[in-house]
């Protein structure tokens, strides 16, 4: 039998002494360590700095749709701009040639259709329904006038005569040509307006038989209640 020998530190040789906890190494597998502060700031910043980006995103999509229509708006005010200026500028240019259908009608009105003037009437008269033919496609129309209903919208009256033929208030001649270009008034027509007929424009007369509110009483009638005699 062999007997164990002693050591120094009260050991026992052939016995396995268990370890010290200071002496066992901890396993990084199995440990249960805290989360890292700093990794949770990270986050945080990060969420954050998302939060922003996505703020900024919705800022700047409210604004190119704010942009987008101000700009269709800038386009439709364009656009009513260049219409009002085409307008303007059609306006400007029929207005001075005006007078030439004027002077057309004048000549029209002072030739002699039996006399040798018979061909320029004709030439004329084509030359007019030409030059209108063109102005049309401007949009330039005649006001009619003879024989309508007086319209101050559309007519300017500038003589007043007596008619039998129309009643008052209706349109006897027309002076000068009116036009519209479009709906817009580009020139009131000059007319001359019935007052109607003068049968219609006599006051009347008072009736002859009636008589004349001072007229004396007659003298044959006497007042019932005089008799010549006086009341005793």
């Amino acid at each position: 039998m062999v007997d164990k020998i002693d050591k120094p530190n009260g050991e026992t040789e052939g016995e396995v002494q268990p370890a010290r906890p200071d002496e066992v190494e901890e396993n990084p597998a199995t440990s249960t360590s805290e989360a890292d502060p700093s990794e949770n700031d990270a986050q945080e910043a990060e969420n954050e700095q998302l939060t922003a980006l996505q703020k900024q995103v919705d800022d700047t999509h409210d604004k190119l749709l704010r942009t987008a229509a101000e700009l269709d708006n800038v386009r439709k005010r364009a656009r009513r701009d260049i219409e009002e200026a085409k307008i303007a500028g059609r306006v400007e240019l029929l207005r001075e040639i005006l007078p030439v259908i004027d002077s057309i009608d004048l000549a029209l009105q002072a030739a002699d259709p039996d006399g040798s003037a018979a061909a320029i009437i004709d030439g004329m008269e084509m030359v007019r329904k030409q030059f209108l033919s063109a102005t049309e496609r401007f949009g330039l129309e005649q006001i009619k006038s003879a024989g309508q209903a007086f319209d101050p919208n559309f007519h300017e009256a500038v003589a007043q005569v007596t008619s039998d033929e129309f009643e008052a208030g209706r349109i006897v001649q027309e002076m000068r040509t009116g036009y519209m270009l479009g709906d817009r008034l580009l020139r009131a027509a000059m007319v001359v307006v019935s007052k109607g007929t003068e049968a219609a424009q006599k006051p009347a007369s008072p009736d002859a038989d009636a008589p004349p509110e001072d007229a004396p009483e007659d003298p044959g009638e006497t007042n019932p209640t005089d008799n010549g005699a006086s009341n005793v």
